[in-house]
């Protein structure tokens, strides 16, 4: 381990974190234009924390050149760029299931078409770029963030190639934040061998995209040991706090189920939007504070 951090980055997203007059200062400052205790949910929560490491970092400066894998068109990216001396935002623009929502072909050609507030746009570079594959030379830049993306990346051996070009392309003592999904609950019926067990009895009309390795749940989500095993491993960085799965009590109380008809929150209201259930299984955002060893 490095050393210590202030505030606790390894960690799920819980309703607790609001109470934090920090993480609530920043993402005042990332979205202005909502009540931040009145909007919880686990993306803003991914902001704040990205914000809040980089501030405790030092690399929350003018000298700081950052890169955003699976970026879209987060608007932290912009906020960065009006903060930073460099952001380079990659995805694969235009492809994939997101194309359609927050990763347009269009950020590529205008990204100020997206941007929710004015920034310096001479600070902002979006390129196209495969993030099992990325076009850099080694040891590129002072930080690397990624988003609720990893998940997306594809199976294990998609992960983890990932994990080791974010890694190859930090920088000795650089560091890396990344945000994706994470089993608050497990069900053992979503676990990769009953799955594959159904698909098998079912000649694969039922769980196909299953594996020995693989779940076939609604949504790609990491165990706490697929995060060591296939992100912090392979990208050869320090993982710089033990990682803490608690969640209050309070987390649980507008449990919002998703399927292919939508989310249906337990209280009917969107907010807070922080524990998911799909299928039998229950997941939130995590955070990995990451520090390539010098």
């Amino acid at each position: 381990m490095t050393a210590a951090l202030r505030r606790r980055y390894a960690k799920l997203c819980d309703v607790r974190d609001w109470d934090d007059p920090e993480l609530v200062r920043v993402l005042r400052e990332i979205l202005p234009e909502r009540d931040p205790l009145a909007h919880v949910e686990r993306k803003v929560w991914e902001f704040a924390q990205l914000a809040l490491f980089l501030e405790e970092t030092g690399r929350l400066n003018e000298s700081t050149e950052a890169l955003a894998i699976g970026a879209g068109d987060e608007r932290i990216v912009f906020w960065l760029a009006n903060r930073l001396a460099r952001v380079v935002a990659t995805d694969v623009y235009g492809e994939g299931q997101f194309a359609a929502r927050e990763a347009s072909a269009s950020m590529l050609d205008d990204p100020a078409a997206h941007a929710p507030f004015a920034y310096r746009e001479e600070r902002l570079e979006v390129r196209w770029m495969d993030a099992r594959e990325l076009d850099f030379a080694d040891e590129s830049f002072d930080v690397a963030f990624s988003l609720s993306s990893f998940e997306h990346f594809g199976g294990p051996h998609d992960v983890a190639a990932a994990a080791r070009e974010l890694g190859r392309v930090l920088r000795p003592g650089g560091h890396a934040f990344i945000a994706t999904e994470c089993f608050v609950r497990r069900h053992p019926l979503n676990a990769a061998p009953a799955d594959f067990a159904v698909r098998l009895a079912t000649l694969g009309r039922k769980r196909r995209r299953a594996t020995l390795r693989r779940r076939a749940v609604v949504v790609e989500v990491f165990t706490a040991r697929e995060l060591e095993r296939l992100i912090v491993r392979p990208s050869g960085l320090e993982l710089m706090q033990p990682l803490d799965l608690s969640v209050s009590g309070e987390s649980w109380a507008n449990l919002t189920r998703t399927d292919r008809d939508g989310l249906h929150p337990a209280s009917g209201d969107y907010w807070p939007h922080v524990l998911l259930q799909a299928d039998r299984s229950v997941f939130t955002s995590v955070g990995l504070p990451l520090r390539k060893p010098l």
